[in-house]
């Protein structure tokens, strides 16, 4: 009886003091996920695991099946209404690990992403039988949610604006190594309104005033990626990133930190992905989602950066506000196309809006050095393929600096002296409006001399061909001051023809 006892008490003892194992803990949400929703997963071991491995199914078979990773924290975006099961292998040591399964039923569809904050992750599964030329979006198409990213956040809205989408619109831009950028944003930009330039911009001075006025750009962040830069920091020494697969950023980049900002606006140097806030990480991609961030702007500059520049010059007329396209300026009248425009219209300049960062009011800036001013780029370089700009150009002025006068000059933008131009306000009032002759005729290859003062032995400037339409700032002696041909200078009153009356914008001429 004693012996019964005491093997009795110590299997008592050894009930009460041996482990026991806990069942590994998996869940999800949100717990009625739908076809197109993240559904966010939480593996918890019941003890210290090296790893995890996941598997998911439905009933038409293996939907993933994958390898050890770190993460016990994951996602997924189911592409099919079904019953998902998925499995999770938790590894401890060599010999030992467990295995758990949770049924995820996905029902319904989650509503299509968009909006001016979207943020699409182009690694997150989602977008694997998306086509893109020879290619899938899924692969390929870091340029095409870059372009997505943009145009939704210049306030465009549609599904043809998705990845996917865009992959089929724009699959002839896939080339051998990539995206042809330039390509891509030339033919987005005849659809939607915006510029875009041959040229890279490398100017870290430029970018910054790009970016603060609105302008976006769209680059190769890292070699073989592109993303979108959407905004400036306060200071101007960070620049705002959207990036649709930042594990390639954090893989690939060289000489350049990525940061953070935190809840106080501070910026935070990260070294992963993992580290951005909000990130998920997918484990059927093996890739983090996409999301924004901070980097020092002139990291950006020795990349290159491609402009996106948003519908800047609109003509109000009949409440109607219409992008247009500028073709000569001057401070009365403008000339300018609009979709659909099969010639230029002569318009009111005061009609006209655009913005100039430093001005208070619209003014036209014309060359008033006699030698004339040099187009150059944001280092201060002079532009390829322009010529000197000469005295008495009118210039339409985007941004007024101390030293330096951002320009739209013959569809491009550059800087010129400020020294070397006069800043002139519209007029408030109608004015006379006519067209270059000679004894009456309006047509022909005759010309006129322009002057830059009201005599005739003042400094020729220009020469009009006659059938020139002007408008008229003022008459000393002989001479009229007047814009044409996108300047301001003296002519002859023989060869002027006015109209009837002081124009109020009601009847301008149709003359070149």
């Amino acid at each position: 009886m004693r012996k019964i006892a005491f093997w009795g008490c110590l299997l008592l003892c050894l009930w009460v003091f041996l482990p026991v194992r806990a069942e590994i803990s998996v869940s999800f949400s949100p717990e009625a996920p739908r076809k197109g929703e993240i559904v966010d997963v939480l593996v918890r071991p019941d003890r210290e695991a090296q790893s995890v491995i996941y598997e998911l199914r439905t009933a038409g078979g293996v939907v993933f099946s994958g390898k050890e990773d770190s993460h016990f924290s994951a996602a997924f975006r189911p592409r099919e209404e079904a019953d998902y099961t998925l499995t999770v292998t938790v590894i401890y040591g060599k010999k030992d690990q467990e295995t758990a399964s949770v049924q995820i039923p996905v029902r319904g569809e989650t509503p299509v992403q968009m909006g001016a904050d979207v943020i699409y992750s182009q690694k997150d599964g989602w977008w694997k039988k998306s086509s893109y030329g020879s290619s899938t979006v899924e692969k390929a198409g870091c340029a095409l949610f870059t372009l997505s990213h943009a145009m939704q956040r210049l306030g465009f809205s549609g599904e043809e604006l998705l990845p996917s989408a865009l992959g089929k619109t724009y699959a002839g831009c896939l080339v051998k190594g990539g995206t042809a950028n330039e390509r891509l944003l030339t033919q987005a930009g005849q659809v939607y309104d915006f510029i875009t330039q041959d040229d890279l911009d490398e100017s870290a001075a430029d970018i910054a005033a790009c970016l603060r006025r609105g302008d976006f750009f769209s680059f190769s962040i890292v070699i073989g990626h592109i993303a979108l830069a959407d905004g400036l920091s306060e200071d101007g020494t960070r620049v705002h990133i959207v990036d649709s697969a930042p594990s390639a950023t954090f893989e690939r980049i060289k000489n350049g930190q990525i940061y953070a900002q935190d809840a106080s606006g501070a910026f935070v140097p990260v070294a992963s992905p993992e580290e951005l806030p909000g990130v998920r990480w997918f484990f059927e991609t093996r890739h983090c989602s996409g999301s924004s961030y901070w980097l020092d702007l002139d990291y950006c500059a020795r990349r290159g950066m491609r402009l996106i520049r948003p519908r800047w010059l609109t003509l109000n007329a009949e409440g109607e506000s219409l992008g247009v396209s500028l073709d000569q300026v001057g401070t009365m009248l403008c000339r300018v196309s609009a979709e659909g425009d099969e010639e230029p219209r002569w318009v009111l300049t005061r009609d006209l809006t655009w913005r100039c960062i430093g001005a208070e009011a619209p003014q036209i800036a014309m060359v008033s050095k006699k030698s004339g001013t040099t187009l150059r780029d944001g280092e201060g370089k002079k532009m390829s393929g322009y010529k000197l700009i000469p005295a008495g150009t009118l210039l339409l002025p985007l941004q007024l600096n101390p030293a330096t006068v951002y320009v739209a000059y013959k569809g491009t933008f550059g800087y010129i002296n400020r020294a070397d131009v006069t800043l002139l306000d519209l007029p408030a009032e109608g004015f006379r409006t006519g067209l270059i002759t000679v004894g009456g005729r309006s047509s022909g290859t005759s010309t006129v001399k322009v002057r830059a003062d009201h005599s005739a032995k003042a400094r020729v400037i220009a020469e009009w061909k006659i059938g020139s339409h002007i408008a008229v700032v003022e008459q000393k002696n002989d001479f009229f001051l007047v814009e044409a041909r996108g300047a301001r200078g003296w002519v002859h009153e023989k060869y002027i023809t006015l109209e009837g009356g002081e124009n109020d914008g009601s009847e301008i001429s149709q003359g070149e």
